[in-house]
């Protein structure tokens, strides 16, 4: 029996407009300043270091907004996460599903590679965080990144429950439709482009209410 329904944040509930401003415009801006380089060429910088740290350094605070402000010599991330705070767009088919599914009984749960600052900045927008039971960051939870089963067993265990009692849901074939299907878990690609098609694919969450 299912109990509990589990979500991706980004790309599912939240539009990624806002990390995508932070980290390929808003940074690369305050770097240039800080340097006092062109915007290109900091940008280009800025962009190696990313590249540097993710796959050469293998760094696990890779998401921590922090982790990056230090490494790139900057100040006030806290300032720079308030002031784009406006740019964090729920999609309009998702405050409407997490309601419904409420009413339904389920418990629901969102395990996202978000970083924790990030997850609890987008999780106010909205009102969202108060339709959760359980928020779980991959990386500030279990120093792990979703794209490993192991996120998806701990968060098992963690709710003491088993994989038949779960859906997952996301945006991501890999992430969140093989790996959690993997431990088995039932899981649903959303794809809002419709470009998709399948059994195991929804291109609104609104799709969702019907298959559970």
């Amino acid at each position: 029996m299912i109990t509990h329904i589990s979500f991706d944040l980004d790309g599912t509930l939240v539009n990624e407009k806002f990390d995508k401003i932070i980290w390929h415009e808003e940074i690369p801006k305050l770097f240039a300043d800080k340097n006092n380089i062109d915007i290109e060429t900091a940008t280009n910088m800025v962009y190696a270091e990313y590249y540097r740290g993710a796959f050469i350094d293998k760094v696990d605070r890779w998401t921590d907004i922090s982790y990056w402000f230090d490494r790139l010599g900057l100040d006030g991330w806290n300032t720079l996460m308030a002031n784009m705070k406006k740019h964090i767009l729920v999609y309009d088919d998702t405050l409407k599903t997490l309601e419904l599914l409420s009413r339904k009984k389920y418990k629901l749960v969102v395990i996202s590679n978000a970083e924790e600052k990030f997850l609890d900045m987008k999780l106010e927008a909205e009102g969202l965080k108060k339709h959760f039971s359980s928020v779980f960051s991959a990386q500030s939870t279990f120093g792990v990144r979703k794209k490993n089963k192991e996120i998806f067993m701990k968060v098992l265990e963690r709710l003491g429950i088993k994989p038949e009692n779960m859906i997952h849901v996301g945006n991501d074939r890999y992430l969140d439709l093989e790996v959690p299907s993997s431990v088995g878990i039932k899981s649903f690609l959303l794809d809002r482009t419709g470009k998709t098609k399948g059994d195991n694919v929804i291109h609104s969450l609104d799709e969702l209410v019907g298959k559970v």
